[in-house]
Formats: C-alpha cells, structure tokens, sequence
C-alpha cells in the first residue's frame, strides 16, 4: 500500500477546510479519506489523528 498525505494545503470549500489523504493498493483499489475543519490545521489534525487511529501511521512518541 503506498499513503499519499497532502500535508502542504487543505483546501476550502463553503464554510470549511478539507485535508485529505489517499491510499493505494496493489490490488487497484484505492481510498480516499478526508476530515474538516473550521481551519486549515483543524482539518489537517483531524486528518492526522483518524490516520493514526486507523493505524496507517505511526502513533506520536
């Protein structure tokens, strides 16, 4: 699987900032992931925080 983390900008849409991530598997098959946020680094931790959850990246030390 290879995770893309467009870590650089959210963007806006309406009220609210969109973060996103996007998996891809060997398979074909892929998964996009978004979260929201009133802020672009609101959505980005909100992003950050359901990867980690999910367990696609590392848990902070």
């Amino acid at each position: 699987m290879e995770l893309y983390i467009n870590s650089t900008w959210a963007e806006h849409y309406e009220d609210a900032y969109v973060a996103e991530a996007i998996a891809w598997f060997e398979s074909g098959n892929h998964v996009t992931i978004y979260a929201t946020g009133d802020t672009a680094d609101e959505a980005d931790a909100k992003l950050m925080g359901a990867l980690r959850e999910l367990k696609l990246i590392s848990a902070l030390p």
